[in-house]
């Protein structure tokens, strides 16, 4: 086996993990013995692809995979797919539009076209939030079951961070069903006082959420009057030329 088929495998166990791992632990994992896994750990550390956890002499993920993921993710064809429809619909709506998806516990941001009008949103390409804790987080588990949403609740600190956010398996099960019968979530105030947005799931031929799209910025920039008639319609109408796009629909 290579060092490179070795320092792959090491970040394949630590991404499978659900805590921090000790370097014993990956050692015996990759079937080496702990100087020959050391060699690798230590390599992987240097180059920022793993970082020492809070517990002493454990290792997790560090930022550099997330650079290489995010690289990966913006290759993919729904991010080219969906540049045009997302700079249509935010000049449709002169609101912030963006592209996310699930990326494990966090919501994603692939892609993002701010409002011309000044009214920006503060989530930008890149940008990663609590999928609990987000309306487009909420959209982009819709497809889950209950016993799959229970084990994304699993062991995950559900903070407040405003009195909008669901802090445990039932109040989070309640705002996904509510947008599994809606299609759909218009929301205010949910990450923080002041900003509003709406959001539509792409739906795979299978049925799974394969992202979100949405729109976002500070209440001053809606027209509340007209949420179903023009923001509602065109985020949907977006959406659904995405889809067709990929071949779900």
């Amino acid at each position: 086996m290579t060092g490179l088929q070795r320092g792959l495998q090491v970040l394949e166990i630590l991404g499978a993990a659900d805590e921090p791992m000790s370097l014993s632990m990956i050692a015996q994992q990759l079937g080496l013995s702990r100087s020959s896994a050391f060699r690798v750990v230590y390599t992987l550390r240097q180059m920022d692809f793993l970082k020492e956890a809070d517990q002493k002499s454990t290792y997790t993920l560090g930022s550099r995979v997330l650079n290489l993921g995010f690289a990966y993710l913006h290759q993919q064809p729904i991010t080219e797919l969906a540049r045009t429809h997302l700079a249509k619909l935010r000049d449709a709506t002169e609101i912030s539009a963006h592209l996310s998806v699930l990326d494990d516990k966090v919501v994603l941001y692939l892609d993002s076209h701010q409002a011309r009008s000044g009214f920006f949103s503060n989530m930008t390409t890149g940008t990663r939030v609590e999928a609990y804790a987000s309306a487009i987080g909420w959209c982009l588990l819709s497809s889950f079951s209950d016993a799959e949403l229970k084990k994304f609740c699993k062991g995950l600190n559900m903070k407040p961070i405003t009195e909008q956010t669901p802090v445990n398996f039932k109040q989070l099960q309640a705002r996904v069903e509510d947008i599994r019968q809606k299609g759909y979530v218009v929301s205010r105030g949910v990450r923080e006082p002041g900003g509003s947005s709406i959001a539509v799931p792409i739906i795979r031929n299978d049925g799974r959420v394969a992202a979100c799209v949405n729109i976002s910025g500070p209440d001053s920039g809606f027209d509340f009057s007209r949420i179903e008639e023009l923001y509602l319609r065109e985020t949907q109408k977006a959406a659904l030329n995405i889809s067709r796009e990929l071949g779900y629909c």
